[in-house]
C-alpha cells in the first residue's frame, strides 16, 4: 500500500467515526443544517490537508472539535451574532405520547434550555460534549485544551448553576 493509499484510508476511517458527531456539534451551534454541513465539511478539509502534508495528528477527533469550535467562532464574529449554544437545540419528540405528557415534556426542556442559556459559555460547550455528545472527560480535555482535572471542574461548576437555576 503507498503512503497516499494509507493516508485516505485514515483520513476514511476518521471521517466515517466522526463526521456525525462534528456536524451534530455545528448543528447544535448553528441551528442550521447548511450552515452545520459546512463547517464539517470545513473541518476535515483542514483535516485532510494536514494528513496530506505528513503532520502526525495524535487525536483527530480532538483536532477536529478545535477546528469547528474555531469555525463556529469566525461564523458567529462574520455575522456579529452572539454564540447561542444548547438554548436553540429542537428536541425530536416522541409522536406516540399524549398531548398531556408532551405538555410537560416541553415545558421541562423549556425550562433546561433556560437553565443552559444562563450559563456562561465554557460551562454550556462541556455539559454539551459530555451529555449530548457522550464525549470522554479526557477528549473533552483535549478538545478544549484544558487539563482532565479542570474538565471535570467545569463539568461539576456547570451542573451545579444549572441545577441552581431549575430548583429556582
Amino acid at each position: 500500500m503507498t503512503s497516499q493509499n494509507f493516508k485516505e484510508q485514515f483520513f476514511s476511517q476518521i471521517y466515517e467515526q466522526n463526521i456525525e458527531k462534528i456536524y451534530r456539534f455545528a448543528f447544535f451551534k448553528t441551528s442550521s443544517e447548511l450552515v452545520a454541513q459546512d463547517i464539517a465539511s470545513e473541518a476535515f478539509s483542514r483535516l485532510w490537508v494536514q494528513i496530506k502534508k505528513g503532520v502526525e495528528i495524535k487525536n483527530p477527533q480532538a483536532f477536529l472539535y478545535k477546528v469547528t469550535r474555531n469555525l463556529l467562532i469566525d461564523y458567529y464574529r462574520k455575522r456579529k451574532i452572539n454564540i447561542v449554544s444548547l438554548d436553540e437545540l429542537t428536541f425530536m419528540e416522541d409522536k406516540a405520547l399524549n398531548i398531556e405528557d408532551d405538555i410537560y415534556k416541553k415545558d421541562d426542556l423549556n425550562q433546561v434550555k433556560v437553565g443552559l442559556a444562563s450559563l456562561n459559555d465554557n460551562y454550556r460547550q462541556v455539559i454539551s460534549l459530555y451529555y449530548i455528545e457522550q464525549e470522554s472527560i479526557s477528549d473533552i480535555a483535549k478538545s478544549l485544551g484544558k487539563s482532565e482535572g479542570a474538565t471535570r471542574v467545569l463539568l461539576h461548576r456547570g451542573m451545579k448553576k444549572l441545577k441552581k437555576h431549575l430548583e429556582s
